[in-house]
């Protein structure tokens, strides 16, 4: 870490210049202007005094933002981390089954052998094509737990001495597992930890939710706050047991719901019933009933990237259990070996109680009140959009933002991750997805798409796909503009005058992210997300595969599953813009009249076919394909035609000729001639 350069200041006229050019399509024109006015007379009065402050401080730093973003983003936060600032993750399926508590020990063995080499410095170090990324963020995966402060939160990390332990959560309870060094036989290390374990899961009795410690966790800032104080004070054992609990190496949660679709697997991961989780840990790996298992990670000092090193491993280490043939089981384990494990105790009295009662109306209300949605969209993904010559990333930001202006029709402001590691102690940056091009391709697309051509709307697209890849990549570069907007309000010094910019309702408003998006496209997820930011937004999380898209996405019902439907069409007429850019729209037309011409000729067909034949009738002679003939001349008849031998009766045939129909005055009315 120590050869990897200082995250740069980057140079203030620049900053506000970009400033001015991302905020003017989020707002009118006078809103506009009055901001500008400010920008300037920033830049001309405070604006060069808080720069100096911040090169000052950057010479005095290994980095300038660290502490301030840390600030700002988490620890001031008195928002919920469970619904608001963890991330989570759902894994893939491991290639044979597992019971619960074999899957958990291998799980917890493979974190703590990673810990061993992480402690060990025996990692190899990140990189990304060759390019050394900084590793600092490490020292917080293991033994951390955030802690509620009555004005701002902290996170105590814990020494080795105090935390070889594990946190177990099952059925409502807390237990510390004991778990012994790892030893050159994996498989009986292995073999020792699900013994303990599925004595754990045979032993245990349902704790009633009223008495639930984890779900506090999940509680706004200031009430976690209230409750834990109140936990401390009822006895010292609350405190004796809070404390193993918090200085655990991880928690696993042995969880007694068994999720199986998407959006099953996706709730569960974000927060369950909140009773088998304690959300301030540093991070915690579940373990379903079924055999599925995930990842909740908290936020504050690692981002959902650094953790991704782990979960690769713990992916990896698993799935070559599971596979492999020859295993020791816990039937194996000589009799009499300890089990070293024992449940944490707390004591309660009215006032906690109370506590704990808020904190599940308030669990119940916040998860009432939000809505999930999945979309797995496998009509084409990476590989075709690159046959596009376009970035993929950029192709499905452009896809969120058409989706989110048809359902709302205005142009949201959108934050997508990027990331700052190629620098010491960086972290992220944002990258600003909305431009005057996006914008006006947007509304191309919706509000008059018959005042532009197919290939107007393309080169639209494509350069708003490029102003993204050239935002991302010059945050990538520490170039970005809202850390560094940050940095300058919070070189502002006690007492000082604010400068009547950072009050403006274009600059603040342009930080309200009604869209918040990142893309992690690894192979092991299944599922990844977390919850909206602003209470009138969504989190949007996606991955991006070879083959298809995956978004997940979170709002407080402001329309989850409609936005999904309009990503799905976003992303169709955008292959279909790209595509058909170079024809003009009478030629689409024929197309789609070729298409319903095949529709109406099967349909007919099929009536014909479906009347019975008399004894005396002798059939004639059918071609190849009774489909084929002079209607299907037209390439995309062809194409179709195919498949249509296949099709079971007239009622599929009718309801595609309804679909077509939909689709040709819905869908692609953007692309044909305007009939009025």
């Amino acid at each position: 870490m120590a050869s990897l350069a200082k995250l740069p200041v980057p140079d203030l006229h620049d900053t506000v210049a970009r400033f001015a050019e991302a905020a003017r399509p989020l707002f009118s024109a006078d809103e506009f202007e009055t901001c500008l006015a400010k920008l300037n007379d920033f830049v001309a009065t405070q604006g060069p005094t808080l720069q100096a402050r911040l090169h000052q401080r950057s010479a005095e730093h290994a980095n300038w933002l660290e502490d301030w973003w840390n600030e700002y983003a988490y620890f001031l936060n008195r928002s919920s981390v469970c619904f608001n600032v963890n991330y989570f993750f759902g894994f893939r399926d491991t290639p044979q089954p597992m019971a619960q508590a074999r899957l958990a020990a291998a799980l917890i063995d493979s974190a703590v052998r990673f810990r061993s080499q992480l402690e060990s410095d025996s990692l190899e170090l990140d990189n990304i094509r060759g390019k050394p990324m900084c590793m600092y963020q490490y020292q917080y995966m293991f033994a951390t737990c955030r802690h509620p402060g009555e004005q701002r939160d902290w996170t105590e990390v814990y020494p080795r001495s105090e935390s070889t332990h594990i946190s177990v959560a099952h059925k409502g309870r807390y237990f510390v597992l004991r778990v012994p060094a790892a030893s050159t036989n994996r498989h009986a290390d292995i073999a020792q930890i699900e013994r303990q374990l599925q004595i754990i899961i045979d032993t245990t009795a349902q704790l009633e939710r009223a008495k639930s410690i984890g779900v506090l966790t999940a509680a706004l800032r200031d009430d976690w706050y209230a409750a834990r104080e109140c936990l401390l004070q009822v006895s010292s054992d609350n405190a004796a047991s809070l404390r193993v609990l918090e200085s655990s190496a991880f928690l696993v949660s042995l969880e007694s719901v068994a999720p199986v679709t998407h959006k099953e697997f996706s709730l569960a991961c974000h927060c369950s019933d909140g009773t088998d989780r304690y959300f301030d840990k540093n991070f915690q790996i579940l373990v379903f009933a079924n055999g599925r298992y995930g990842f909740n990670g908290e936020h504050s000092l690692t981002d959902a990237t650094t953790d991704m090193r782990l979960c690769n491993v713990l992916v990896h280490d698993v799935e070559t259990v599971a596979a492999e043939a020859q295993v020791t089981t816990a039937g194996d384990v000589a009799e009499g070996a300890p089990a070293t494990f024992e449940e944490l105790h707390f004591d309660y009295n009215d006032e906690l109680l109370g506590h704990i009662q808020r904190a599940i109306e308030y669990f119940d209300a916040t998860v009432a009140a939000h809505e999930l949605s999945t979309l797995v969209f496998d009509s084409f993904g990476k590989e075709q959009i690159k046959k596009m010559k376009v970035s993929p990333d950029a192709f499905v930001q452009m896809a969120m933002q058409l989706a989110y202006y048809r359902q709302f029709r205005h142009v949201p402001a959108t934050y997508e991750s990027a990331s700052t590691k190629a620098f010491a102690r960086g972290r992220t940056e944002t990258s600003r997805s909305v431009s005057a091009h996006s914008a006006a391709w947007c509304k191309a697309m919706v509000d008059h798409p018959e005042t532009t051509g197919l290939h107007a709307k393309a080169e639209l697209l494509r350069q708003s796909i490029a102003n993204q890849s050239q935002f991302t990549a010059q945050c990538a570069k520490g170039s970005g503009i809202d850390r560094h907007l940050l940095g300058l309000e919070f070189a502002l010094q006690e007492g000082e005058e604010r400068h009547a910019l950072f009050e403006d309702q274009v600059f603040t408003g342009s930080r309200h992210w009604k869209l918040s998006t990142s893309q992690i496209s690894d192979p092991i997820l299944a599922a990844y997300g977390w919850g909206e930011v602003v209470d009138d937004g969504f989190g949007v999380a996606y991955r991006i595969e070879n083959n298809a898209l995956h978004f997940n996405v979170v709002s407080q019902r402001m329309g989850s599953a409609r936005l999904c439907q309009y990503l799905a069409d976003a992303l169709m007429d955008m292959r279909f813009l790209l595509t058909n850019a170079h024809k003009q729209p009478h030629e689409i037309m024929a197309e789609v009249d070729a298409v319903a011409n095949v529709l109406t000729s099967i349909k007919l067909l099929s009536s014909s076919s479906s009347q019975p034949t008399t004894p005396t009738e002798t059939p004639a002679p059918q071609p190849e394909s009774r489909f084929r003939g002079p209607f299907a001349e037209a390439p995309v008849a062809h194409a179709m035609v195919d498949g249509l031998d296949r099709l079971p009766s007239n009622e599929v045939i009718c309801a595609l000729e309804a679909r077509l129909s939909r689709f040709v005055k819905e869908s692609l009315s953007w692309a044909l001639p305007s009939t009025s």
